[in-house]
């Protein structure tokens, strides 16, 4: 039986420390990247073999299991280091993203959580028509509503609460889906929110797609004024290079941090639950808390937001 396990446990322990290095390796090959957004997974699996490793007196292989521990402890663990900083609830703004899934008809769930969550701004991607068309009772308290020009489909919509300054619909990227750019008057200060979804990396070509468009909403966000904010299903987690490069060249901070990782999706493989669905600020907003909402029948979780500006 202990035979029987320690082989097991060896496999194991083996792909954890691959993938955990395959995914700096990312810029090299897309299915590289796809191995850099497990790292929960491989540290809650790491701590799980250190345990099974000394049990069984195997201390080489506990070793390399605290190996597997460290590299992946280090992205992971940073994430729930709370800010030194206390912010007030007041004058706060309410944000709630939630990619609905084209598929999706549950409209009534999504309703629902916007009326027990009061968002100053909701923002739906994947939406279509019929979505729309449901959602037009939310318009009572989120009255302005910004939709794309092109096509419903897969499209991005905002509702909020204040009246827009300025809207522009954006095509970043090759893929010509249209992103938002909407500006908002917030306590006097003018928010410049650019909400964006990029394709999923899912083949080559997707994945050249993803990148092109992550490289142009990065380059057309430093240009902009703060405060500002990117928000969306990005597709891509915390630990990719190509989110790496977007947050260190614009400066924006994500909403997660001090709050830990709040996957987002698949929402049907709970385990394998991976942050892709972000908020990121510039420095001068500071975070009030950022949760994920109940399941709406979509393979994403929404996500909430409360924000100081």
């Amino acid at each position: 039986m202990k035979s029987f396990l320690l082989k097991r446990i060896k496999w194991l322990i083996a792909i954890i420390l691959l993938f955990s290095l395959t995914g700096y390796l990312s810029t090299r090959h897309w299915t590289f990247e796809l191995t850099s957004h497990f790292k929960v997974q491989y540290f809650v699996l790491s701590i799980f073999c250190v345990f099974i490793c000394l049990w069984l007196r195997q201390w080489a292989w506990a070793s390399l299991s605290l190996l597997g521990l460290i590299l992946n402890g280090i992205v992971v663990l940073p994430w729930y280091f709370p800010s030194l900083e206390n912010h007030t609830q007041n004058d706060s703004l309410s944000i709630l993203l939630s990619n609905v899934n084209i598929e999706n008809k549950n409209y009534s769930a999504l309703i629902q959580l916007v009326v027990a969550e009061k968002p100053d701004i909701l923002i739906v991607q994947e939406g279509n028509k019929e979505w729309i068309k449901h959602l037009k009772v939310l318009e009572k308290t989120l009255p302005y509503v910004e939709a794309p020009h092109k096509s419903y489909f897969f499209g991005i919509v905002i509702f909020s609460r204040f009246p827009f300054e300025e809207t522009q619909m954006l095509s970043l990227g090759r893929s010509g889906r249209e992103s938002i750019l909407a500006k908002i008057k917030i306590n006097h200060k003018m928010l410049s929110l650019l909400t964006t979804h990029p394709l999923p990396p899912i083949t080559e070509g997707l994945f050249e797609h993803r990148n092109s468009q992550l490289f142009e909403v990065k380059s057309f966000i430093k240009q902009l004024a703060s405060p500002k904010m990117l928000i969306g299903d990005l597709n891509t987690s915390m630990w990719s290079p190509f989110y790496s490069q977007l947050t260190q060249e614009t400066g924006l901070i994500n909403t997660r941090q001090g709050f830990g990782i709040l996957p987002t999706w698949p929402t049907f493989l709970p385990v394998l639950m991976i942050p892709i669905d972000h908020c990121l600020v510039s420095p001068d907003i500071k975070v009030i808390k950022i949760k994920t909402g109940e399941s709406i029948g979509s393979d994403h979780l929404p996500l909430i937001v409360e924000l100081a500006i």
